[in-house]
């Protein structure tokens, strides 16, 4: 989960750092990183449009305005690290 955390923080999707603490996105990324365990053979599309949505759910489209591009790079880099 260690990685997942590095990529979502240097995203920082939101804008929360450097004013945020570090564990600003753990809900985001205790979900991914379940998403991850229970999907096996997972590709970057799919991870993307998940990643997507959970910031979408939890900020809320008038705060999160990330497009599915920006979550395939933050997903490609989670797999390549993960799987």
């Amino acid at each position: 989960m260690e990685g997942i955390t590095q990529f979502i923080n240097d995203w920082d999707s939101i804008g929360f750092f450097p004013m945020a603490p570090q564990d600003e996105y753990i809900n985001e990324i205790k979900k991914i990183n379940e998403f991850i365990c229970s999907n096996y053979s997972l590709q970057v599309h799919t991870l993307a449009q998940e990643i997507n949505k959970i910031f979408a759910e939890t900020f809320g489209t008038d705060v999160y305005d990330e497009d599915l591009e920006q979550c395939a790079i933050i997903a490609k880099k989670i797999l390549m690290v993960e799987m």
